[in-house]
C-alpha cells in the first residue's frame, strides 16, 4: 500500500486571481486501483445465488455496457456455489468475471458479512477472480463488529486470487460519525462517506470533506464518496451538479444505477421490469445527446480518468476574481476548477478560463460573459503555470 503525502492546509496563491487552501495532496508512487476508481452498482444486484444460465448470458451484455460507461469496478452480488446450480452455471459466472477483467473492469461481491452462506460464498468467488467484498451500509440496529471485520481481512488475503482486493462498505447520515472509529479500528479499503450527498450549504461541504480527508491522509486510505441521485439532492438539476462535484473529488466515487440517466435511486432487492424497461427508453433518448444527463456523466467519467482527478490534490478556493458567494462552492481538482452554483442568481464566470464541462447551459451576461446558473456546475481548466527558474541554483 502507497501512503499519500501527509495533508497540511494551506494557503497559495494560483493565479493573481486565485486563491486556494491546499487540504489534501495528491499520492505518491503508484497507486493501487481502488484509491481512484468509480465503482458501479445495481440493485438489485446484477448476479446472485439465483442467477439462471440464461440470466448470466444477459449480465455479461449489462457488464459490456458498464465498461462503456467509464467506470472502474462494478459491484455484483453472491453468485450460487457448486450444488446450488448446474455446473454449467458456475462456469458461466466464471466466464463473467474474466469478461469483466478482459473489458478493464474489477468485480466486487456485494456480501451479508453476517451470513454464514455469503462467507462461503466470498472464499469460492475470490478465489475465481473476484476483486473484492463490499459489505452494504453500516447499520445502528446490527453494526458489525471490529472481530468480524478482522476475519474477513483474513478472508481476503488468503483466498484472493488477483492483486489487491478491497473490503468496502457505506455510511449513512445517521452513521457519519463513526468514520474516525472504524478507519482506525479496521482499515477498510472504501468507507463510503454520505456526506456530499447535500452541497446546498457551501461552508458544511468544506467543513465535512476536509475533516473526512484530514483523517484518512493521516492513516494512508482514500477517500471514498457516493454521488446521490434526484431524490437525495432535491431536483434533477442540483443532482447532476452534484454529481459533478463527486466525480470531481479526490478518491474513489461509487455510482449507483440510474443515476446517469436521471433516476431515483432504486431501494429494495425486488427486480422492478417497469424500471428496467424506462431505464433501457432513457439511454436510447439520452446517447448521442449533448447535454443530457447520460452524455454529461460519461463526458465527467472520461474527464477524471484523463485527468486522473481521483488522486489529485484537493483545494477550496476562497477567492476567483474576487470573493467566492456564500452560496457557491469552489475547488481546485488538480488543475480542474470546478464551481457549483447552488442560490438563485447567475454567478459570472472568467472567460479566458476554458470551460470543459457543465451541468447545465451557461448563460450569458453583459458584455457576452459566460454566467453560471443557479442549481449549475461547471469545470473549468486551468493551464499549469510554468515553475519559475530558481536565480540561485546552478545550471
Amino acid at each position: 500500500m502507497t501512503d499519500p503525502a501527509p495533508s497540511a492546509p494551506t494557503t497559495a496563491a494560483t493565479t493573481g486571481t486565485v486563491t486556494t487552501r491546499l487540504v489534501h495532496r495528491a499520492a505518491v508512487g503508484s497507486p493501487e486501483w481502488w484509491r481512484s476508481a468509480v465503482v458501479y452498482v445495481n440493485e438489485p444486484p446484477l448476479v446472485s445465488g439465483t442467477t439462471t444460465l440464461a440470466e448470466v448470458a444477459e449480465r455479461v451484455e449489462q457488464i459490456r455496457a458498464v465498461s462503456r460507461l467509464g467506470v472502474q469496478a462494478v459491484r455484483i452480488g453472491c453468485p450460487p456455489l457448486p450444488g446450488e446450480a448446474p455446473e454449467e452455471t458456475i462456469d458461466a459466472v466464471v466466464g463473467l468475471l474474466t469478461r469483466a477483467h478482459r473489458t478493464g473492469l474489477r468485480v466486487v461481491l456485494r456480501i451479508d458479512p453476517l451470513d454464514p452462506r455469503e462467507e462461503a460464498c466470498a472464499r469460492y468467488w475470490l478465489s475465481r477472480g473476484a476483486d473484492g467484498l463490499d459489505l452494504g451500509p453500516v447499520t445502528e440496529s446490527e453494526p458489525v463488529s471490529h472481530a468480524r471485520y478482522r476475519e474477513l481481512h483474513a478472508v481476503l488475503a488468503e483466498h484472493a486470487r488477483n492483486e489487491d482486493p478491497i473490503l468496502s462498505t457505506r455510511l449513512s447520515p445517521a452513521t457519519q460519525s463513526r468514520v474516525a472509529d472504524m478507519l482506525h479500528e479496521d482499515w477498510l479499503h472504501h468507507l463510503v462517506d454520505a456526506d456530499l450527498l447535500d452541497v446546498g450549504d457551501p461552508a458544511q461541504v468544506v467543513e465535512s470533506v476536509t475533516e473526512s480527508l484530514r483523517i484518512r491522509d493521516a492513516l494512508g486510505s482514500a477517500g471514498a464518496w457516493l454521488v446521490p441521485d434526484v431524490l437525495e439532492a432535491g431536483s434533477p438539476e442540483l443532482a447532476l451538479a452534484t454529481a459533478l462535484v463527486v466525480l470531481a473529488m479526490p478518491g474513489a466515487v461509487y455510482l449507483r444505477q440510474g443515476i446517469e440517466l436521471g433516476m431515483p435511486v432504486k431501494t429494495t432487492q425486488h427486480a422492478e421490469p417497469e424500471r428496467l424497461a424506462l431505464a433501457a427508453r432513457l439511454k436510447e433518448e439520452q446517447r448521442g445527446q449533448t447535454g443530457s444527463c447520460f452524455e454529461t456523466i460519461r463526458a465527467a467519467l472520461r474527464l477524471r480518468g484523463d485527468h486522473r482527478l481521483g488522486l489529485a490534490p484537493l483545494a477550496w478556493v476562497d477567492e476567483l476574481d474576487g470573493p467566492v458567494p456564500d452560496t457557491v462552492l469552489a475547488f481546485l481538482s488538480g488543475e480542474m476548477l470546478v464551481v457549483a452554483n447552488v442560490g438563485d442568481d447567475d454567478v459570472p464566470l472568467a472567460p479566458e478560463r476554458e470551460v470543459l464541462l457543465s451541468s447545465a447551459p451557461l448563460a450569458t451576461g453583459e458584455g457576452g460573459r459566460l454566467m453560471l446558473p443557479p442549481r449549475t456546475a461547471v469545470w473549468q481548466w486551468l493551464e499549469p503555470q510554468p515553475r519559475e527558474k530558481d536565480p540561485r541554483v546552478r545550471r
